[in-house]
């Protein structure tokens, strides 16, 4: 087998895996349901939902009282077949900056582009310095002049007196 061929296959096992590990992770990332009165729909929803008198949690956790009211209404506005964004735009408009996703237009999808891109970036410059350590081949071995000179470095080190700083004196 020549060495483009096992380059190849390398690149073909690594592409498997990141198509694999893509999948698992759709498939484990799961979608919470969109319609009905379950209980799951209405904690999806409030997860996204900032309580305005707690500092860092969401609606779905907290248990202040505005948190309570806006779960509360939450159900309701699911019993009269809203959607989840019916339901999210409704706390959007009455509540500046409720919402815990950003929004996915505008300067607000920066926040979804920029990761993407970096984590891209980044793999190109991985694969691109894999690719370069490669084309430079084995990893020189010191040459027996070069060992020498270390030895006598070495020597040379262990051989002179260890400087202390115990020389003291008074002239009281």
């Amino acid at each position: 087998m020549n060495k483009r061929h096992t380059q190849r296959q390398k690149w073909w096992w690594w592409s498997l895996m990141g198509v694999i590990l893509v999948v698992l992770l759709a498939s484990a990332a799961g979608t919470s349901p969109t319609e009905g009165n379950s209980d799951d729909r209405l904690f999806a929803i409030a997860a996204q939902i900032k309580c305005v008198q707690c500092v860092g949690e969401s609606v779905a956790g907290s248990a202040a009282p505005i948190a309570i009211q806006f779960r509360s209404e939450i159900a309701s506005q699911m019993k009269q077949g809203r959607t989840n964004d019916e339901i999210l735009n409704f706390f959007a408009d009455r509540y500046e900056g409720v919402l815990l996703t950003p929004p996915s237009t505008g300067v607000g999808s920066l926040v979804w582009v920029i990761p993407v891109i970096a984590i891209a970036g980044a793999a190109l410059l991985l694969a691109e310095s894999l690719r370069v350590r490669r084309s430079r081949g084995p990893v020189q071995q010191p040459s027996p002049e070069d060992e020498a000179l270390v030895e006598v470095a070495l020597e040379a080190r262990h051989s002179e007196p260890s400087v202390t700083s115990t020389d003291t004196t008074d002239d009281s």
